[in-house]
């Protein structure tokens, strides 16, 4: 419906950037024949490509992008095109609404995120019913005539897709209807009849943990746990306390279930955290936070608890006292699996700065630092995990810090952030590993586009990214090594303090990551 449509308004170019929400608003562009597609990976130069197109062709353009902060990315452009009234018609992919602001990866608010510089929008759900298909082709004609009528320029058009990409029809179960218990414990816990009520004697706890920042008090509490386990990811900076990552817990058959899985910090990189509870449909989830909407990762949340993370924890205690939980799973565990090669360069190069700070692009290199024995501070953008400007957090950070800083880039993630290197006074400090593996290798991995034949084209995407003189350019000393079987004495400087920032290209065949790492949408 919206590939017709907006052929009968006259747009015949669209400009797309890669991602795989989006998969299927590409694939319908490209195989209809009606439209002249280009690639630009960077959604912030794509929508000035699309504005010069719509300039010169003087007929409307369409810009596709992915969810989470891919739309951000077209502001400027679209600021210049609402005031030159040039028409641009923005339409992003998004997820369906119920998953918004519940704590999953790239997402966020955005059928009104361009408000200011749109002149209409409209927020289509993922609803194939007669009656919705009446409402979206009637909504989608309303906003396309408001890119050129009465007066031209930018419209949004916002698109929500389940995964699978495709119709899916409710099942015919009884008890939609499920009360939320919500705890409200701000500034201190909850009482302790209500944290009994929700924990009763026996439970069996497991705590999973995303994204957090350093905390000695919240570590010194867990130090002294006892009852439940702790499975955290790198980013959650509980390296020294965690009994497992989440990917060794649920990957084990011998470790015991738990009644409740408590969710704590940002949003999981670990999807197999989620397969894990749909196939436990008995297992409660309890929710940990002071934000005001319910994270509801795992699309049942049965309680939220409002405080914060340490007087949650200290409260949890005296409910779980007793308890051998822990025990039996921590002795059930093993040793955590072989996931990487042993002594490849990123496993090597933390042995060599233990006490940097780390951090992680998204796409696969967040996937890399889930392998990696990091003591030290980790940070990864995954408050709406987008790949662009990683580079720039790092370098801010190593600024604001003046300690060695070690970020960890894919070549998309670097190509998308390139800009990043002409900042004045880069810390000498501050190095940049970027793993090479010829585009987006997650977009080889995941369900959405792997199978698709346009993968390569207008997803994957292997960037120009010409690191040896970009580096020599701005003025950053250059290194490269095999990722397998690194040269050490390369390592070792590249590790050392220098009187330059530097970058390092670690070349990994396209498509190996897919060896290591069990990535799903």
């Amino acid at each position: 419906m919206l590939a017709e449509l907006l052929h009968a308004y006259g747009v015949r170019d669209a400009v797309v950037s890669p991602g795989s929400r989006c998969a299927p608003l590409t694939a319908v562009l490209s195989r209809s024949g009606s439209f002249s597609l280009r690639t630009v990976i960077d959604e912030r130069s794509a929508a000035f490509v699309a504005l010069g197109i719509a300039l010169a062709a003087d007929r409307p353009v369409a810009l596709v992008c992915t969810s989470g902060s891919a739309l951000m990315n077209y502001g400027p452009a679209l600021a210049e095109a609402y005031y030159r009234h040039v028409p641009l018609v923005v339409v992003s992919a998004d997820r369906p609404y119920d998953m918004i602001d519940a704590g999953l990866c790239q997402t966020m608010r955005q059928p009104d995120a361009l408000a200011a510089v749109t002149r209409a929008r409209v927020d289509v759900p993922d609803d194939s019913s007669v009656r919705a298909m009446a409402y979206a082709n009637r909504r989608l004609n309303e906003v396309l005539t408001a890119a050129t009528w009465p007066v031209a320029g930018p419209v949004h058009v916002n698109m929500q897709f389940d995964v699978p990409l495709t119709p899916i029809c409710a099942d015919a179960r009884a008890g939609y209807g499920r009360r939320i218990t919500v705890l409200r414990g701000v500034p201190s816990a909850p009482s302790a009849e209500a944290m009994a009520a929700l924990f009763p004697a026996g439970t069996r706890v497991l705590v999973v943990a995303g994204g957090m920042r350093p905390s000695p008090g919240l570590l010194d509490l867990l130090s002294q746990r006892r009852g439940y386990v702790v499975a955290a990811e790198a980013q959650a900076n509980l390296a020294s306390v965690r009994d497992c990552t989440p990917d060794c817990f649920v990957a084990s058959s011998a470790a015991p279930a738990p009644d409740v899985v408590v969710t704590v910090g940002g949003s999981l990189v670990t999807a197999a955290v989620g397969r894990w509870m749909a196939a436990h449909p008995g297992v409660r989830h309890v929710a940990v936070g002071t934000d005001s909407p319910m994270p509801d990762a795992f699309g049942r949340i049965d309680a939220y608890v409002s405080c914060g993370d340490e007087e949650f924890f200290r409260a949890l205690v005296a409910c779980l006292e007793g308890s051998t939980y822990r025990d039996d799973v921590v002795g059930s565990l093993g040793p955590e699996p072989v996931l990487m090669p042993r002594g490849n360069a990123l496993e090597q190069l933390v042995s060599l700065l233990p006490d940097a700070d780390y951090h992680f692009g998204n796409g696969m290199s967040v996937r890399y630092g889930q392998r990696l024995a990091v003591r030290g501070r980790v940070e990864a953008n995954r408050g709406v995990s987008g790949i662009d400007g990683c580079t720039s957090t790092a370098i801010g950070a190593a600024m604001a810090s003046g300690r060695m800083t070690v970020l960890v880039s894919g070549d998309m993630g670097a190509a998308y952030d390139m800009g990043a290197f002409a900042l004045d006074d880069i810390p000498r400090g501050f190095r940049m590993v970027v793993i090479d593996n010829g585009g987006g290798d997650i977009f080889r991995a995941v369900a959405t586009t792997r199978t698709l034949p346009e993968c390569e084209r207008f997803f994957a995407v292997c960037p120009r990214l010409p690191l040896e003189a970009l580096a020599g350019a701005y003025g950053l000393a250059y290194y490269e090594t095999s990722f397998d079987s690194p040269d050490a004495d390369v390592l070792r400087a590249f590790a050392s303090e220098g009187d330059a920032p530097a970058v390092m290209r670690l070349p990994v065949p396209r498509g190996r990551s897919l060896e290591f790492f069990n990535v799903e949408n």
